[in-house]
């Protein structure tokens, strides 16, 4: 396809600024926006514009030669409170697609979440792209009033529900979790604590997720489709926690007590100091340990038979090669020791 430009929201995000070096990189012209400075790492050949979606400012001038939208933009934090959930996503988007000329854009990308199945009320399994959502957190809920805007703006339209999403540059989720481990090894520990129930786990790795939103983009049978988005693995967090103290070379102890190993303020003293040796503090550390291992989803296994039936597939299925490369990043960039 020629003359291929996109328009790329939430480029200050994890996932916003690695689709745009990715586009780039494959060819796209490519004009980012997010609510902050450029960040340095954007590829100069990107043009940046920041800008709140929100705000009520004239945003047609971002579509000036656009061919494709890829909408990041949103509050990703499950933490923000209520009110900035609807303004961040539901009325960033109102106002974006709202200012889209009409019959410009050949494709509009949505990034969505498997947030909106929820949590609470159990939906058959594996949960499919057509079965109604029933969010229970208001990140969920505001997800799917954002899906509903997009899915009602009368352009040609995917959705993209992605899993937890792990990889280099990430900051939370996995990237804590390996934190948390990387902690403990610095700490002296030969064994790692790892509460006694197995939590059923998900999981896609970003150069999977960028795969995929490349891949509708242009796949002519994807618009006006949803698509779940995980790598088909559902590996337990034991099984997670022996992939990730493997490669400090420590040990699992499977603990009854659910709040075993070291306190909050003891992983904060150890975190300071592995600043103090040269660590960068990127990598988000959270008062539990193993927060990200710790959430039981009753709707955990969705089905991905719509995206493979594009003609899709997945390439970082082996998880403790993909996680291995994840943490071989980290240490490469100081972002643990």
């Amino acid at each position: 396809m020629a003359n291929r430009s996109a328009l790329v929201t939430g480029a200050t995000g994890f996932i916003g600024g690695r689709l745009v070096s990715t586009l780039v990189e494959k060819g796209w012209s490519v004009r980012a926006c997010g609510r902050r400075d450029r960040p340095d790492d954007l590829p100069p050949a990107a043009e940046y514009e920041a800008v709140d979606l929100a705000g009520g400012d004239d945003l047609t001038g971002l579509y000036a030669g656009v061919t494709h939208l890829f909408h990041l933009a949103g509050a990703s934090s499950s933490n923000a409170d209520e009110a900035e959930m609807e303004r961040a996503n539901v009325v960033a988007t109102e106002n974006l697609l709202g200012a889209a000329p009409p019959r410009q854009l050949e494709r509009v990308v949505h990034m969505s979440s498997t947030s909106v199945y929820g949590e609470e009320e159990q939906l058959p399994l594996p949960v499919r792209e057509d079965v109604e959502p029933r969010p229970s957190r208001a990140y969920g809920k505001a997800k799917w009033r954002t899906e509903q805007v997009v899915c009602g703006s009368g352009l040609p339209v995917v959705v993209l529900r992605p899993v937890s999403v792990y990889g280099p540059g990430n900051v939370k989720l996995l990237a804590s979790a390996i934190l948390d481990v990387a902690i403990e090894a610095f700490a002296g520990a030969r064994a790692v604590p790892v509460p006694a129930e197995p939590i059923e786990q998900r999981l896609v790795h970003l150069d999977d997720l960028l795969a995929a939103t490349l891949h509708v983009a242009e796949a002519d049978e994807a618009v006006g489709r949803a698509f779940n988005v995980v790598d088909g693995c559902y590996p337990t967090s034991h099984d997670i926690a022996r992939i990730l103290t493997g490669h400090f070379d420590l040990e699992v102890v499977i603990a009854d007590d659910p709040d075993a190993g070291p306190s909050y303020e003891e992983r904060q003293r150890s975190h300071a100091a592995m600043v103090e040796q040269g660590m960068k503090p990127n990598i988000l550390l959270t008062k539990e340990r193993f927060r990200f291992m710790r959430k039981a989803n009753r709707n955990n296994r969705v089905s991905i038979d719509a995206l493979l039936s594009t003609g899709f597939r997945f390439e970082h299925t082996d998880l403790e090669r993909s996680i291995g490369s994840t943490i071989a990043w980290y240490g490469d960039h100081r972002w643990i020791l």
